[in-house]
């Protein structure tokens, strides 16, 4: 009989599972915040990049999945932190991974993925799921979306300062 795998194997796992909408591991996208054992449990502690987030339901899955691969005899809690996520909490290979994606993390202004220019334009109020926002660059006239939360049009306004717009 083998020991169980202890909660940082077991977070080792749960780093494996990628988000549904872009290819990045839950550690990397800082969505996997602990995973610990409590009760005989083991409790898996995640954060939606946003408060209503679509995906939450197949996360869940995927992490269970994994987990019951890896440990099929422990009994699994997924407890989801409401508004614990912050763009800060994406690791630099998840920063690095969205970039190769196409994407970009809010908090900051935001630049092209693809050219690095910081000549862009946002494009809209939601890019292809709520937690992104579609911007184009106006250099290499690439689109990408930059991934925020619920809020991230309050992080990422229109720009007010360039030609030809206006807030």
């Amino acid at each position: 009989m083998t020991a169980p795998l202890t909660p940082d194997q077991l977070a080792d796992v749960v780093a494996g599972v990628s988000d549904p909408e872009i290819e990045v591991g839950l550690r990397d996208l800082g969505v996997l915040r602990s995973v610990s054992r409590a009760d005989g449990r083991v409790q898996v502690h995640l954060a939606p990049t946003r408060l209503a987030c679509p995906a939450q339901g197949e996360i869940a899955r995927r992490v269970r999945s994994a987990l019951a691969e890896a440990a099929p005899d422990e009994d699994i809690d997924i407890v989801w932190e409401r508004g614990a996520w912050q763009p800060t909490a994406v690791t630099a290979n998840g920063r690095q991974a969205l970039r190769d994606g196409g994407y970009r993390v809010a908090g900051s202004t935001p630049r092209c993925p693809y050219c690095g220019g910081d000549d862009v334009a946002r494009a809209g109020s939601f890019g292809g799921a709520v937690c992104k926002v579609p911007f184009d660059c106006r250099g290499c006239g690439s689109p990408f979306d930059v991934i925020g939360t619920a809020g991230c049009h309050a992080l990422l306004p229109y720009p007010t300062d360039r030609p030809g717009r206006s807030g």
